[in-house]
């Protein structure tokens, strides 16, 4: 019986297209990937700085120092069971889903309290511009409880805005009720790598 010389196949450029269309896909949906899941820690940091503020709020009498000093409160609030979901405590230290150190702190000097959470970037550069700006809207839907608002530079040990709070806000002072997206924009464009939040 003859045999049939003919073949039905694909050519090696035919092959090399599908490569390359599945590669173009792939980078599409990595990048896809990247962006959704930057989204998704975004609103993971956003939601857990809401709580941490709004737990060391209802609980500033149990956070209150007994002497003139800075004490930290991440063991107290690790007690208590108040760490939200999304920051994560590690031998008295507590870190955001960046992986930005965080201190929630009670600061006494001469019978004057400071209450408060310092943000720092441990990354060794200052604060990725998406961050700042997640960080400075937290701030500002808080507007209410606050009183300030610092970005600070430690290196330069320099300040790059304060911004006060509903019931610190006048005509003299910068507010965060006042701030425009493109305020937040040259805000997040200076050297900031530390954030501190402050109720009183």
């Amino acid at each position: 019986m003859p045999i049939d010389a003919t073949f039905s196949g694909r050519s090696m450029v035919e092959m090399l297209g599908v490569l390359a269309i599945i590669g173009v896909l792939s980078v599409g949906a990595i990048a896809g990937y990247s962006k959704a899941m930057m989204k998704y820690k975004l609103n993971k940091q956003a939601e857990s700085l809401n709580l941490l503020i709004n737990y060391s709020l209802q609980n500033l009498s149990t956070l209150g120092p007994q002497q003139d000093t800075l004490v930290e409160h991440a063991d107290i609030l690790y007690k208590l069971n108040l760490i939200p979901d999304g920051i994560q405590y590690n031998q008295s230290r507590l870190y955001d889903i960046f992986n930005n150190h965080i201190r929630v702190y009670t600061q006494a000097k001469n019978s004057t309290y400071n209450y408060g959470i310092s943000i720092r970037n441990t990354s060794g550069s200052t604060m990725d511009k998406e961050i700042c700006r997640n960080i400075v809207t937290v701030a500002k839907e808080n507007k209410a409880n606050l009183y300030q608002l610092v970005s600070y530079n430690n290196e330069e040990q320099s300040h790059f805005g304060t911004l006060y709070g509903d019931n610190y806000c006048t005509s003299n002072v910068k507010c965060l009720k006042d701030l425009t997206i493109s305020d937040i924009d040259l805000l997040c464009t200076n050297k900031t790598d530390i954030f501190y939040i402050l109720w009183n």
